[in-house]
């Protein structure tokens, strides 16, 4: 069978105030994917494209990523918020049934907490270089993005600017150093819907400054416990993460872990066909 077309739908979700795009294409088994900083649902296109002959993909924008606007004041990109705005995108989608849940980077904080407080929605959970660690050792960008003091917030914020001046150059240069692995028309890509999008990176730098907070993180050890307990999981990690180490995809605690070497960060982008296989795996 072939891949099914992605369609595209703008999802009101009255009860967050806001609205967002959706990915969908397939049916069968529902698979929701959520995607990382600084992508959106376009980063699981290759993956939508090997599993829609046999599975119903999901993938929504975050707020404020995408073709999503900055979402209102009162989302606050707290874990509770998070958790609340991919109930209301099943809802919106009429999902029923336990899904098997693909999370990636930022998409793996809110997928595990909410995974842990819904372990019978879920068939199963994929996860690939994700941060959902206490005493995690922010990288650089990370630091300067989330510092909430009154000059961290004017060096971001310039910092952020200049990310999209001539085009976004400085982002492609900064970024494709940090991510080799991706090419030319990625890179446009994300300098398109990042670094050229004040929405994306106004929520970065909200989203950044919730997530930085001591104790964010503090209960994940006891969510991850939780999921393995009852949710099938497997680990699809890049080497070469420039960001998240690939000590850390053992750090999950799963039993199921597969390192592709040279896949870097972006494992939905770089190597989908091995994700797929994990898919599969799950059923």
């Amino acid at each position: 069978m072939s891949p099914s077309r992605i369609e595209s739908h703008r999802v009101e979700l009255t009860e967050l105030g806001l609205g967002t795009r959706v990915l969908e294409a397939g049916t069968g088994p529902v698979v929701l994917m959520l995607h990382g900083n600084p992508d959106n649902a376009d980063e699981w296109a290759p993956l939508i494209a090997r599993l829609s002959d046999r599975y119903r993909c999901i993938a929504p924008d975050f707020p404020g990523y995408g073709q999503s606007p900055e979402p209102p004041q009162t989302f606050s990109y707290s874990i509770a918020d998070q958790m609340r705005f991919v109930d209301a995108v099943a809802q919106a989608m009429r999902v029923t049934e336990p899904v098997i849940l693909v999370v990636h980077d930022t998409g793996g904080m809110v997928g595990t907490a909410w995974a842990a407080a819904n372990p019978g929605r879920l068939r199963g959970m994929v996860i690939t270089n994700t941060v959902a660690f206490d005493g995690f050792p922010w990288f650089p960008i990370a630091r300067q993005w989330g510092n909430a003091s009154f000059y961290g917030r004017i060096r971001a914020s310039l910092g952020m600017t200049a990310l999209g001046l001539r085009g976004g150059a400085l982002f492609k240069r900064i970024f494709g150093a940090q991510c080799p692995q991706l090419g030319p028309e990625e890179l446009d890509r994300f300098a398109a819907s990042f670094a050229r999008n004040p929405d994306a990176k106004r929520t970065a730098l909200r989203q950044f400054r919730q997530i930085m907070k001591p104790g964010f993180f503090r209960d994940f050890a006891a969510m991850r416990e939780r999921i393995l307990a009852q949710v099938p999981c497997r680990v699809v990690w890049g080497d070469n993460d420039r960001f998240i180490p690939v000590r850390f995809a053992h750090a999950f605690g799963c039993k199921q872990v597969r390192i592709l070497p040279d896949a870097g960060h972006w494992v939905a982008l770089i190597a989908p066909e091995a994700l797929a296989a994990e898919v599969e795996a799950l059923g």
